[in-house]
């Protein structure tokens, strides 16, 4: 008896160490899998020309955290000063990462004066998505080899390669993994109870500290977690226990970094507009070398969740092998079917419950198949507009994909140890194959960027900007965020100078207010009562104020501005 117990001791031990070493090997691939797509130098701290060559979601992520840095620490720690006219705003509506913006801030004073993290951000993500989908697989499977090679589809995620340049933060499919691997560690006994309270509440923490569309994906996942120790585990305790500090964790994470501080509203609108498509997972959007484009609406790249032509052979041959399993039990095919189904009913139904919420969100109620709208659902006022919290809902597609991801190795693991890894590597090679053209592209792209030149070079802006406080943008238009690379020149040069502005593109900002402070300044402007601390500018040149002996009119690289002496 003794023996059988060291024994199983043993193998304890040595299948804890062989998860490790999986999650590195798939950190490892993950990592690698980034350097390949992207190129080395996208990583280095002191190459900021990917994020200005290529204005984007970038640009406004990494000046909002320039001006965080700048920012002197206050409570809430989240709080930015100078993007908007009326007063801090949350790094996190600047979609700054705090998670790294906080640290980087914290390391400010060792850090040079150019400085950026978003690509060491995505190489980090790309590792974590490996490694964490390395340790997924090998709970279904607890082979090395088939896990390795299995992760790589979890680092090369379609859509999290299409975010990572752009919309940094939303490559993190790493934290909704992390709950998919608690899901299947709900039985697990651990030295301390309150562990799984922990563990849950920490991966809230970390959602909120990346980016807030992750807290509902947790969450999605969490009610599997719930469905399984409730109806599987019989244990209610734990699963409220859980439940209540992870939100009671999110509520406080938020409130610290500011998420609930200053005005403006968290509604958006456009909820339907951001969502799936019911071709999702087959459209590439252009982006394969084998599958053609299919229709999709305006706004549902939001909801771009391909798999990849090589996971789609997976799904293939694991619906094959499910329907070869079904045909070698005893009597019909759909008893077969309602026995396996009746055999692990919980885990099913947990399953499906996380695929379908997480699938429904993302199609929204307006339900579109290609080009056409299938079926729209009218939608009271107050659900309407709490469903705008989160507006681009297609995002949570991805849940979806991973979970087809998962189910379909899972079935492939079931081919016997060598067939297995046959099967998953010839999947992947396809999967390369596909999107081969796309990542060179990429490669090309952002391996080597152009050197960026900053737009306002002209010696008169230090003159302009000597003594000014703020630049205020007239008047404020309802369409500001096509204005983008004008809002990014000149918070460049704001941030250098430690000059405020009068609004910026964030993802929540009290827009009337805004609205209102601008024209209040243009209305004194053009009555001759401007401010000599103010540089102002204009969205066009129609805007600008007539030029008198008090105020003077500019056109200085390809921007009208104003300044009163």
């Amino acid at each position: 008896m003794a023996f059988s117990k060291t024994t199983t001791d043993k193998k304890g031990l040595l299948k804890d160490h062989s998860s490790k070493v999986v999650f590195l090997i798939g950190a490892i691939l993950g990592a690698l899998t980034f350097i390949v797509i992207f190129g080395a130098s996208m990583v280095s701290p002191s190459n900021t020309n990917w994020v200005f060559a290529y204005t984007s979601d970038a640009t406004q992520h990494h000046l909002g955290w320039v001006f965080f840095r700048n920012t002197p620490w206050t409570f809430p720690i989240g709080l930015t000063k100078g993007l908007t006219c009326t007063g801090p705003v949350s790094c996190m509506y600047s979609d700054s990462i705090p998670l790294f913006g906080l640290i980087f801030k914290i390391l400010s004073p060792f850090l040079p004066e150019t400085f950026q993290f978003l690509g060491l951000w995505g190489m980090i993500c790309f590792a974590l998505n490996g490694g964490f989908g390395a340790a997924l697989l090998y709970r279904i499977k607890p082979n090395i080899v088939f896990s390795s090679i299995g992760s790589l589809f979890y680092s090369a995620f379609p859509p999290s390669i299409n975010r990572i340049t752009h919309h940094n933060s939303l490559g993190a499919i790493w934290l909704f993994i992390i709950a998919m691997i608690l899901c299947f560690d709900y039985k697990k006994k651990y030295k301390h109870k309150f562990t799984p309270m922990i563990l849950w509440s920490v991966n809230c923490m970390l959602a909120v500290l990346i980016h807030s569309y992750f807290v509902p994906m947790v969450f999605m996942v969490m009610l599997g977690y719930v469905i399984l120790v409730v109806f599987r585990d019989k244990n209610l305790k734990k699963a409220v226990a859980v439940f209540g500090t992870s939100v009671a964790s999110t509520l406080l994470t938020l409130f610290i970094i500011g998420g609930f501080y200053g005005q403006g509203s968290y509604i958006d609108g456009g909820f339907g507009g951001y969502s799936s498509n019911l071709n999702t997972f087959f459209d590439s959007r252009g982006l394969s070398k084998f599958l053609r484009p299919l229709n999709s609406f305006d706004g549902q790249g939001e909801g771009f969740g391909y798999l990849g032509l090589g996971m789609i052979v997976c799904v293939i041959i694991a619906f094959i092998i499910l329907l070869s399993i079904l045909e070698k039990k005893e009597g019909s095919f759909i008893k077969a079917a309602r026995g396996l189904i009746k055999k692990y009913k919980v885990e099913f139904w947990a399953i499906t419950a996380v695929f379908m919420f997480s699938f429904c969100w993302a199609v929204s109620n307006r339900i579109t198949l290609n080009g056409r709208v299938l079926l729209e659902i009218p939608l009271p006022r107050l659900i309407r507009g709490g469903l705008s919290i989160f507006r681009c809902s297609g995002r949570f597609i991805w849940v979806s994909g991973v979970i087809v991801m998962t189910s379909a190795m899972a079935l492939v693991s079931k081919l016997p140890k060598k067939a297995a890894i046959v099967a998953v590597s010839m999947c992947f090679l396809i999967q390369g194959l596909d999107i081969r053209d796309w990542c060179r592209n990429l490669h090309k792209q952002y391996g080597n960027p152009p050197a960026y030149e900053y737009a306002l070079k002209d010696e008169k802006w230090e003159e302009l900007t000597e003594d000014t406080k703020e630049i205020i943008f007239l008047p404020m238009k309802d369409a500001y965020g096509l204005y983008m690379q004008m809002y990014f020149d000149f918070a460049q040069m704001a941030a250098k100078k430690n000059i405020g502005l009068s609004s910026f593109y964030l993802a929540r900002m009290d827009l009337a207010a805004c609205r209102d402070y601008a024209q209040e300044q243009y209305d004194q402007l053009k009555a001759g009562n401007g401010r000599s601390d103010v540089l102002y500018v204009f969205f066009d040149k129609e805007d600008a104020v007539e030029e008198t002996d008090k105020t003077k009119v500019y056109e200085i690289d390809g921007y009208t501005v104003a300044k009163v002496k």
